[in-house]
């Protein structure tokens, strides 16, 4: 079931939002293994279009219901709980929408891409506009490998030769790893040397 007939359900009367809210979570567990194929994600994608074009045509019916109807307080208090309701869809579907590009975008280093999620400080990050890539995030993970390094897989060498242009394995230490500018590469580096760090 889509998000889409999970709002209708809602808005029907036929779940209660406990209830979409665990078919969402659900939906969610089950894509935690492994990256999701780009089809998946662009229908996810459509989906979430749908679910904020949804959100803005109710808010331009409560804008103009609330114009139709100024002077009745019964229906204003409807307004105002219609409003309130949509603004903690919106931030519900913010966050979801946050969560899943994080999962996403660890699974494949990660033991288990949800305990990121929960030790992650999400402070600052946000989804950039396509949807797919979190601004910050590459910090935010590097801080939790360093501190929490059990969290991800061991990227142990293995006597394979460096790539061109790298350092050979074991020449680096931690502090210079760490002071590596480009996110990428200092990532690269932790990964390289992964024993510096555990």
């Amino acid at each position: 079931m889509n998000i889409k007939e999970l709002l209708e359900k809602l808005a029907n009367g036929e779940l209660t939002q406990e209830q979409v809210e665990t078919q969402v979570n659900d939906a969610l567990e089950e894509s935690k293994e492994g990256m999701v194929p780009r089809s998946r994600l662009n229908d996810k994608n459509q989906e979430i279009q749908d679910l904020q074009n949804q959100i803005e045509e109710r808010d331009g019916q409560i804008e103009t219901l609330k114009n139709s109807v100024e002077d009745d307080s019964e229906l204003q208090q409807q307004i105002q709980d219609l409003q309130t309701e949509n603004q903690n869809w919106s931030e519900k579907y913010s966050k979801s929408q946050l969560n899943s590009a994080i999962k996403l975008a660890v699974a494949k280093d990660a033991n288990d891409a949800n305990d990121v999620l929960a030790l992650l400080d999400k402070e600052g990050l946000e989804l950039d506009e396509d949807g797919e890539t979190v601004k910050g995030l590459d910090d935010k993970v590097s801080a939790l490998r360093e501190s929490k390094p059990y969290l991800f897989q061991s990227q142990k060498k293995t006597g394979r030769t460096p790539e061109e242009g790298n350092e050979p394995s074991g020449t680096m230490s931690k502090s210079q790893i760490m002071q590596i500018q480009d996110p990428k590469e200092r990532q690269k580096a932790i990964k390289e040397n992964m024993q510096l760090f555990e």
